[in-house]
């Protein structure tokens, strides 16, 4: 092999690898949150009934001037009582300005235990239905990424207020591109 091939072969391996060779450190610091949204049906319009993860801001699902969304994910409850989490393209499919792709995972860890987020796996603009206690990992588009890596965030569904049909979520969310630690505090990787 000549030594072009091997230097390309190395960095190609570090990149694949679990050190980020190729990422710039982080800067956000990740850090958990709790948060009440609304069943987007059966409620008020005022109320907010989505979450936007990369402003980690509450929203009622709309279609912006611009042509854009305010948020990733919406939250409505099953007949049954049980919580849809519903992608941005699941809700409005084809925004004229577009929607990135939200993956969605249950996790077969507890929300504290779960430390890092898998590299594959995800549904793909698919709705969830979870119960109270259940973990889904996100893999979110990464808008302010230079090559385009997704970030990473962990929910947890805490409660459900049925007569107001409020949802209460558990939430960490790690906006450093690429990163996929999900634990309080700067990540390494």
């Amino acid at each position: 092999m000549s030594f072009p091939a091997l230097i390309l072969t190395a960095v190609v391996l570090a990149a694949c690898g679990d050190s980020n060779n190729l990422l710039n450190a982080a800067s956000f610091e990740n850090a958990t949150r709790t948060f009440s949204v609304y069943a987007l049906t059966g409620t008020s319009s005022a109320l907010p009934a989505a979450y936007n993860f990369t402003t980690e801001l509450l929203a009622r699902p709309q279609l912006l001037s611009n042509g854009g969304v305010n948020f990733d994910v919406a939250f409505d409850l099953t007949g049954d009582n049980k919580v849809k989490l519903l992608p941005v393209r699941s809700v409005v499919p084809l925004p004229p300005a577009g929607a990135a792709s939200v993956g969605m995972l249950k996790s077969a860890s507890a929300y504290k235990a779960l430390e890092r987020a898998p590299d594959r796996g995800y549904t793909v603009d698919s709705i969830l239905v979870v119960g109270i206690g259940e973990t889904v990992v996100l893999q979110l588009p990464g808008s302010g990424c230079i090559y385009g890596e997704p970030y990473y965030a962990k929910i947890v569904v805490d409660s459900i207020i049925v007569a107001q049909r409020r949802i209460v979520i558990g939430s960490l969310v790690n906006r450093n591109c690429g990163f996929r630690a999900l634990t309080v505090g700067i990540p390494k990787n």
